[in-house]
């Protein structure tokens, strides 16, 4: 199985299945489609749950249609909650591309989302039930997750066990999920253990790396501080707040205020990185990832978990390297 030809079947089915005939005036199914498809088959989509599909696979040796089909799911998904996402936070800019709630209207993003859910659905119908099922429960904890995330926004005085909910229902789930139906289509039940426990702490990780990402230049390819200007209490910004209450009672005045200035973004984002929760953010990336490759046993021996572990180490060795913050 190669993963170029995977990806690309991966690609050609999500057309597929968001291709309706143009033509239908009479119905508002093509302005659906063209929005899902304008951020599913975008450029910038990294196609990371594809490929987190393609290695577990690899690894148990799937039938590689039906973990395509997988792949489109997770895909569709992800994407919807994007599409979703990018409604509640006003997003402007998604991928390189104007956000579908800008070129189109926040309707049709948040009804694209759903046409995207649906679909996902729909293509497991050749997949065991199971991976199904499974599925519908990563779109409940995906839900619950969300909710929270709008709920503790502009807040200073949030747990870490509430980002840390947000982070499993909202990122680790889908690791998860792409792990045990990977291994499920092999009818492994083993690896669907060791692989969804792999993808729980791959996922919490990610999502760390992501928000230590944000205290990056804007080299990084995201705007530097962009938690700090969303009000968004990102994993870093809890610790900071944690380990000074100076900064939290500055973070909580700020966030009370309609606009930050630059002036003040800037300040709030340097003092995150003062108090030590950028260097404690890394090691704790670090722990997830060897605790998600310990859960791999014997499996990570084997070609695609191979793949995996390299991409999970060099996840936290690239902020080593690089000295980002």
């Amino acid at each position: 199985m190669k993963k170029d030809l995977f990806i690309d079947t991966v690609e050609q089915r999500i057309s597929a299945a968001l291709s309706w005939d143009k033509q239908a005036s009479w119905s508002d199914m093509p302005t659906l489609a063209a929005a899902a498809r304008h951020l599913c088959l975008a450029k910038g989509a990294k196609r990371a749950r594809p490929k987190l599909c393609y290695f577990f696979g690899v690894a148990v040796d799937s039938d590689f249609d039906l973990l395509a089909d997988a792949a489109v799911c997770g895909e569709f998904i992800h994407s919807a909650s994007l599409l979703h996402d990018d409604v509640i936070d006003k997003g402007t800019l998604r991928r390189g591309l104007e956000t579908v709630n800008v070129r189109w209207d926040p309707l049709t993003a948040v009804l694209a989302g759903d046409l995207l859910l649906a679909e996902s659905i729909k293509g497991l119908e050749r997949c065991p039930r199971n991976v199904a099922q499974e599925a519908l429960t990563l779109v409940s904890d995906m839900t619950r997750a969300t909710m929270l995330e709008a709920h503790i926004r502009s807040q200073s005085d949030v747990l870490l066990k509430q980002w840390f909910y947000i982070a499993e229902g909202k990122t680790a789930s889908m690791f998860r999920w792409c792990g045990r139906a990977a291994a499920a289509l092999s009818n492994e039940p083993e690896a669907m253990d060791a692989f969804g426990e792999f993808g729980t702490h791959f996922g919490i990780a990610f999502q760390m790396a992501d928000d230590l990402l944000d205290l990056q230049p804007s080299a990084s390819g995201k705007t530097q501080f962009a938690d700090i200007r969303n009000k968004n209490p990102s994993y870093p910004i809890i610790l900071a707040a944690e380990r000074s209450k100076a900064f939290r009672q500055e973070l909580e005045t700020a966030w009370q205020e309609e606009v930050l200035t630059e002036e003040r973004i800037q300040h709030l984002g340097r003092a995150v990185i003062s108090t030590g929760a950028a260097e404690q953010t890394f090691e704790a990336i670090r722990s997830e990832v060897n605790h998600g490759l310990h859960m791999l046993g014997h499996y990570i021996q084997r070609p695609g978990c191979r793949d995996i572990a390299a991409w999970a180490e060099g996840m936290w060795q690239r902020f080593a390297r690089e000295e980002a913050v």
